[in-house]
């Protein structure tokens, strides 16, 4: 049993009769025991409703309801990715032999993955990171027995496929040769070129671009500068931000709620500007999510090593949050609120945009978050990952 309210998930119906993941709040996994098993939406207010049973394990959830995973008896996640619809399992093509950065469009109408096992891979300059020597498909919610691949290469899994918070975008870094990195989007049935990026790899922790919030505009790290689709914003970012050079491939970058803003991290600093390139401050710690747009939550260890959530606000000193953090934190897609777990205290703790505490939820359970949704079933995903 759960130590809050439990129900099955209510909403208007959607597109194919799906229902609508309505109502504010963290969409989460439990991970008491391995592997996450079910997924339950988690509301600011206290309220707990199951999306999909307990029968998966989810990788990424779409608007609609819809959840892509693996079955619970599959720890190893190699037996197909399953496409949960209500009641309704759906094993999508050419996932059997193991596949990775699972993505629904922002409309749910799409699914993305990559075939393939990850493999921990040395770059040429000591550093390393996950990648999949794999194919990219697509497919069609409504026509889950139909793949379409997109194209081959490899996909490092720190810069998986991002979907654009609008429409049926999707932007990825590939690598089709040895010398260098692209970063394509897919959109209308086409892939187009953004940049190429001559590195060992973009990023091996965190995604090294990011969407704004209406999907209109792509930032992103080339080499050693910041750009987004008008041109580059800012220049240098190493010696900034990154001391040591080996830890510039630690890379984090996200637009604040507003789309005023963009966060971004080289190793264990990160630098808050504006689109214009005005530099607004640098702070310690690697980006982990924007709190609201009033300031940046990052991850960086205390006086005594202790890894530790801080939050900085734009102007004035910042503090810590929780300590023994290792886990990623959602926020709430209009900024409004951010959440993220205690582990050993198994609760899930809201806060308000200015850092001030909302309600702490007593579970039975260690959640796992994927995304976080507001009112009107919009997603927003963590800006960094563990």
């Amino acid at each position: 049993m759960l130590a809050a309210s439990f129900a099955v998930l209510a909403g208007a119906p959607g597109a194919g009769g799906l229902l609508q993941v309505l109502g504010p709040g963290v969409l989460a996994s439990n991970l008491t025991s391995g592997p996450g098993v079910g997924l339950y939406r988690i509301g600011p207010g206290g309220g707990i409703r199951m999306i999909v049973g307990l029968d998966l394990m989810p990788s990424a959830v779409a608007p609609t309801g819809a959840v892509a995973g693996f079955r619970a008896v599959d720890r190893d996640r190699t037996q197909g990715l399953i496409l949960a619809r209500g009641k309704s399992r759906v094993e999508l093509p050419h996932s059997s032999s193991g596949v990775g950065c699972v993505a629904f469009s922002a409309d749910g109408s799409l699914i993305a993955y990559v075939s393939g096992e990850p493999t921990l891979t040395h770059a040429s300059s000591g550093i390393q990171y996950f990648r999949i020597e794999g194919t990219l498909w697509l497919v069609e919610v409504a026509h889950p027995e139909q793949a379409r691949a997109i194209e081959s290469g490899a996909f490092a899994t720190s810069e998986c496929p991002l979907p654009s918070p609008s429409g049926r975008k999707f932007a990825y870094f590939v690598q089709k040769t040895p010398d260098a990195w692209e970063l394509h989007v897919y959109r209308d049935g086409g892939v187009a070129t953004v940049a190429d990026d001559p590195v060992p790899v973009p990023s091996n922790h965190d995604r090294s671009f990011a969407w704004s919030p209406n999907g209109g505009t792509l930032a992103f790290i080339r080499g050693d500068d910041l750009f987004t689709r008008h041109g580059r914003v800012t220049e240098g970012l190493t010696k900034l931000l990154a001391p040591r050079p080996d830890i510039s491939y630690a890379r984090a970058l996200d637009f604040s709620f507003d789309g005023r803003l963009l966060a971004v991290s080289f190793g264990h600093r990160t630098g808050i500007f504006r689109l214009n390139g005005r530099l607004v401050r640098v702070v310690f710690g690697h980006l982990r999510e924007w709190s609201g747009s009033l300031g940046v939550l990052t991850e960086g260890v205390d006086a005594h090593f202790v890894p530790t959530l801080f939050r900085f606000p734009l102007r004035g000193p910042g503090r810590s949050i929780a300590r023994h953090f290792k886990l990623p934190v959602v926020a709430d897609p209009a900024g409004a609120w951010f959440a993220y777990p205690e582990p050993e205290l198994r609760q899930l703790v809201f806060r308000r945009a200015n850092g001030s505490l909302l309600r702490r939820i007593q579970l039975n359970f260690m959640p796992a978050p994927l995304a976080a949704t507001d009112r009107s079933g919009r997603l927003s995903l963590p800006a960094g990952s563990y």
